[in-house]
């Protein structure tokens, strides 16, 4: 007992005990009782679609924490890597200082920006605009600069800590979009002809998938994908409140599935959903087929309504405006 004593008081873990008795410090946190590493991790460089760009110092930006369970994909199996706490720099927090100058005049809302993360490998990671400034949960993805193993005391196991910094998203199922070293972010906008004219929605009875090369026509989604209802308080990012209003629809990941898209080949693939009005959403293949949280993208089915047969909803939003209607399009795309 004198000995455990000691160990707590001095911050370090005696040989021989287990990991039960070798409290690093007395906090309720299950999260913050393994062994650390820190990272020295300076700055970023955020170019693309932005008004300034340029390196951005990480050391004056506020430090976020999320919690992570990392499986990945080895041999075509599940592979559990570990669970962490990992503190750092989030996406939203150093591209607020990198203020959006779209090339894409024509089309004001940010609903079809992405960002890139790469690293001096030519590894990259895909994020849309919306999952990280439309959603609710806007702090999951950070560049770490710091890990901490979250230890299962009876297991008497630590995980083993990263080498250097990493890029890490905590609703990812798995690890497709966690990168090393991360220095560099690109932001765009979505290429491409999309036609029709702004607010005239034209009814369409069903929708493309385009993945692969191959285009997928789906008219009745029940047969491809379960069925899910959520109730939603719905705000507009300009318009505001819009009632708390029911959301049934089938689920989109499994439209896609049946289409091959793959939750292991999400790392680097982006997903566009546009109407016939040229209206359009960008989303990470990831947030869609890679999710942790169960809220997953729906497929509205609204008959013959004047908006148009098909419509999107996002779960995870926090504002509407990813919420495409009368859907036309959903074409997965390679970055």
């Amino acid at each position: 007992m004198k000995l455990k004593l000691l160990a707590l008081l001095a911050g370090f873990a005696l040989p021989g005990l287990p990991l039960a008795a070798q409290e690093i410090a007395p906090v309720n946190s299950f999260f913050e009782r393994g062994p650390a590493k820190d990272y020295p991790v300076k700055s970023v460089y955020v170019g693309g679609e932005v008004r300034n760009p340029g390196p951005v110092e990480l050391a004056g930006l506020p430090l976020r924490s999320v919690a992570v369970k990392e499986v990945a994909f080895e041999g075509g199996k599940e592979a559990f890597k570990g669970a962490y706490f990992f503190t750092g720099y989030s996406l939203y927090d150093i591209l607020n200082a990198r203020p959006v100058n779209k090339v894409n005049s024509d089309f004001s809302p940010e609903t079809d920006l992405y960002v890139v993360v790469e690293n001096d490998k030519g590894d990259k990671a895909v994020f849309s605009w919306g999952e990280i400034y439309y959603a609710r949960d806007n702090f999951k993805a950070l560049i770490a600069r710091s890990a901490r193993s979250v230890t299962a005391p009876k297991k008497n196991k630590d995980w083993p800590l990263p080498e250097g910094s990493r890029l890490v998203c905590s609703s990812d199922l798995y690890n497709t979009r966690f990168i090393n070293n991360p220095t560099k972010i690109t932001v765009k906008s979505v290429a491409g002809v999309f036609p029709g004219k702004k607010h005239q929605l034209l009814f369409t009875p069903e929708f493309r998938v385009v993945a692969g090369g191959k285009t997928t026509v789906v008219s009745d989604p029940s047969r491809l994908a379960a069925k899910r209802s959520y109730l939603d308080a719905a705000y507009g990012h300009g318009t505001g409140f819009k009632g708390v209003k029911a959301a049934d629809g089938f689920v989109l990941k499994e439209v896609l599935a049946a289409a091959g898209a793959r939750p292991q080949d999400s790392g680097s693939s982006l997903v566009v959903v546009s109407s016939r009005d040229s209206y359009r959403a960008a989303f990470s293949l990831a947030e869609i087929m890679n999710r942790n949280d169960n809220a997953d993208l729906l497929v509205l089915d609204k008959g013959q309504g004047e908006d148009g047969r098909f419509a999107l909803f996002s779960a995870s939003d926090f504002f509407v405006d990813r919420n495409v209607r009368s859907m036309d399009k959903v074409e997965i795309l390679k970055i």
